[in-house]
């Protein structure tokens, strides 16, 4: 016997693919309109992107490697003590004259006297690229008793007696023995100081304060046991891009003070040697006067 549907539910079945089928056709155009927007969006995107008129970067603060910054650290930062320090005031030394004239703006130079013997045949000092015009220091303390060494590059002097217990010798330190050029190890057997105890280097001039402590590093005689203080008139270049490399290695140099056993007793900025660094935000120096001394 053949079952004949109800009316009723052929219409309903029909009804319900109709409903489905609309279902599926709101959804196809919802999905079409998103996608057609995102096109559209993402056109306008680009299309305003390429159309952006092209603008010069903002001015770059100079990056300095950890190495630069370490570097102001170090050659400020004070790791030693003195109870008896001496700063000698800079001058203005006229040849022919028996006093030393005081000229504003000549860089002082400071020295501990913790220890310091007071005798000429137990105190020595020596001055490596010095000023010939500022050498009140050297004649000060060999007026206090340190037999004060002047070695500096002036080929119109000869060896001469410039004061009390001071000094003169025309030649370069260097890093190797020529004519008129003579290492640390050269100058200290000329003078039979090769064991003996030296109280006080100083460097004045640029570059001085660099051959110094390459022939501190490689004396034959181990100088740095017998160097007590090591007064260098640093000469750093600006930090910037040019001159990171140069600061590096003289970074490298300083560093080898602490690995042989002296620390920072005194520092400070020379004046008028001052410029503004954007990256520490604060002033910087090209000059600085360090101390540095081994117990």
């Amino acid at each position: 016997m053949i079952r004949l549907e109800e009316p009723s539910d052929v219409f309903g079945k029909g009804s319900r693919s109709r409903s489905d089928g609309k279902h599926r056709a709101v959804v196809f155009v919802v999905l079409f309109c998103l996608l057609l927007a995102y096109s559209v969006y993402a056109t306008l995107l680009l299309y305003s992107y390429s159309r952006t008129p092209e603008i010069a970067p903002e001015p770059r603060v100079p990056y300095i490697p950890n190495d630069i910054e370490d570097l102001f650290h170090f050659v400020t930062t004070v790791r030693a003590s003195c109870r008896n320090p001496l700063t000698i005031e800079g001058s203005l030394y006229r040849e022919g004259e028996n006093r030393s004239v005081r000229v504003e703006g000549h860089e002082g130079t400071y020295i501990c006297l913790d220890g310091l013997p007071k005798t000429p045949d137990a105190c020595r000092l020596y001055a490596f690229g010095v000023n010939r015009e500022d050498i009140k220091f050297e004649m000060d303390m060999g007026k206090r008793g340190c037999r004060s060494h002047i070695v500096t590059p002036l080929t119109e002097y000869s060896y001469s007696k410039l004061g009390v217990n001071t000094y003169l010798y025309p030649l370069h330190l260097s890093n190797d023995t020529g004519l008129g050029h003579y290492t640390l190890d050269n100058f200290m057997n000329l003078l039979n100081h090769m064991r003996k105890p030296i109280h006080y280097v100083k460097t004045t001039l640029a570059g001085a304060e660099w051959t110094l402590l390459f022939n501190l590093f490689t004396s034959s005689y181990q100088a740095y046991v017998n160097v007590k203080q090591v007064r260098l008139l640093l000469h750093l270049p600006p930090a910037n891009d040019e001159n990171l490399q140069t600061l590096t290695e003289m970074y490298r140099m300083l560093i080898g003070l602490e690995y042989y056993g002296y620390k920072l007793v005194y520092s400070r900025p020379l004046p008028d040697t001052q410029y503004y660094h954007a990256y520490f935000e604060r002033e910087l120096y090209t000059k600085y006067e360090t101390v540095w001394i081994r117990r």
